[in-house]
C-alpha cells in the first residue's frame, strides 16, 4: 500500500463516523423500551420469575402448612397474578423499574383478570414516568382508560384504580411512609394525566426531613403551574403563606395529609372519570352517605386496605366498602387552617 493510500484513512474514518452519528441520532422512547426488554437484567429476571414463582409459592405454602401456620389451600392463577402485581409494586418502591416492568409484562401476557392487568398497567406507567418516557406513560394511561367495565363491577377499572391509589396513598401519607406515598401519587398522576400530583409527596418528604425551603419551592412551583386546577392552587397558596409565617421546623404530619388529600380530591372531582366526578359531587351534597361516612372516618379504612395489599384489592372496592379521601368539609379545613 502506498503512502497516498494511507493518507486517505483519516478522511474516510471521519466520513464513517459522521454517517454513523447521523444514523444513530436520539433513540425514541419505544426504542429505549425495546432495548430494556432485550437487556440482560430484564430477560434474566423475567425468565427466573416465570420459572420459579409458582414453585416457590407452593413450597412456601407447604412449609407453612407443615408448621401449622396455615390451612391447606391450592394456589390459583388469580393468586399468582395478584402476587406478580405485588412484586411489581415492591420493585417500584425499591426504585427497580426494570424488574417492575418485567412483572407487569408477565401479568399482561398471562391469564389474569381485567383488574390485575389494569393494575399492572398503572404500575408500568409509573415506571415509564420514572424512566422519563412521558409518551409511553401516556399510552399506558390511555390503555387503562379504555379498559371496559365488567358486568359484576360497580366501577370501570380506571375508576377502581383511582379509588385504590387514593386510599393507599392517603394511608401512606398519614403513616409517614413517603416512599410508598410517592408510588401511589405517581400512579394517580399517570391515571388522571396530571403528573404534578407526584410533587405533593416530594414536598411532604422535604418538610419531613427538615428541608423547609425545598418543600416550599416545590409547593410554590405547583401554585403557579397553570396545569394545576385553580382550587388546588388556592389551597397551596394559603398553606405556603402559613408555612412562611412560621419560625423553625415545619411539622409536615400536621398538615400534609389534608393538603395532599384535598388536592387529590379536587382533581378527581373536576377532571377525573365521569363516575368518580359525579360521586365526589354527590358526597359534597351528602347524597351518598356510605361513601361520605367513610371519607369522614379518615385513614382507618385506608390503612386496612394497605394491609391487605393488592391480593385482596379486587374485592375491597365497592359501594359498601368505600375508599378513603377527605370530603369537602375536610378539604375546606385544609384551606382555612
Amino acid at each position: 500500500m502506498t503512502h497516498t493510500d494511507r493518507s486517505l484513512y483519516p478522511p474516510i474514518l471521519l466520513i464513517l463516523l459522521t454517517v454513523l452519528s447521523a444514523c444513530g441520532g436520539k433513540k425514541t422512547e419505544s426504542e429505549r423500551l425495546a432495548e430494556l426488554r432485550d437487556g440482560i437484567v430484564y430477560t434474566r429476571y423475567r425468565q427466573a420469575s416465570e420459572a420459579t414463582l409458582p414453585g416457590a409459592v407452593v413450597a412456601y405454602q407447604k412449609g407453612a402448612e407443615w408448621s401449622g401456620r396455615t390451612s391447606p389451600r391450592d394456589i390459583t392463577q388469580a393468586d399468582l397474578c395478584s402476587m406478580r402485581v405485588l412484586l411489581a409494586y415492591g420493585a417500584l418502591i425499591s426504585d427497580k423499574n426494570t424488574l417492575a416492568i418485567a412483572e407487569t409484562d408477565i401479568v399482561d401476557a398471562g391469564l389474569c383478570s381485567e383488574f390485575d392487568r389494569t393494575a399492572a398497567t398503572s404500575l408500568r406507567a409509573v415506571a415509564f414516568q420514572r424512566l422519563e418516557w412521558p409518551g409511553l406513560a401516556k399510552q399506558e394511561s390511555a390503555r387503562i382508560r379504555a379498559a371496559p367495565q365488567q358486568p359484576k363491577d360497580d366501577l370501570a377499572p380506571v375508576e377502581r384504580l383511582i379509588v385504590l391509589h387514593m386510599a393507599l396513598g392517603y394511608a401512606a401519607v398519614r403513616d409517614g411512609n413517603w416512599n410508598r406515598a410517592q408510588l401511589h401519587f405517581d400512579a394517580l398522576g399517570a391515571l388522571l394525566q396530571h403528573p404534578w400530583l407526584g410533587d405533593l409527596p416530594r414536598a411532604g418528604f422535604a418538610f419531613h426531613e427538615g428541608r423547609t425551603q425545598d418543600g416550599l419551592i416545590t409547593l410554590k412551583r405547583m401554585s403557579r403551574d397553570p396545569n394545576v386546577p385553580e382550587p388546588v392552587r388556592e389551597v397551596l397558596s394559603t398553606r405556603i403563606a402559613r408555612i412562611e409565617a412560621k419560625v423553625g421546623d415545619v411539622d409536615s404530619a400536621a398538615f400534609m395529609p389534608r393538603l395532599i388529600a384535598a388536592a387529590t380530591w379536587e382533581v378527581v372531582k373536576s377532571e377525573g372519570p365521569a363516575a368518580l366526578a359525579i360521586a365526589a359531587r354527590l358526597v359534597e351534597d351528602q347524597a351518598w352517605q356510605p361513601l361520605g361516612q367513610s371519607l369522614r372516618n379518615g385513614s382507618d379504612q385506608a390503612r386496612t386496605f394497605a394491609g391487605r395489599w393488592w391480593a385482596k384489592a379486587r374485592n375491597a372496592i365497592s359501594r359498601s366498602e368505600a375508599p378513603e379521601a377527605p370530603e369537602a368539609s375536610e378539604a375546606s379545613e385544609a384551606s382555612e387552617e
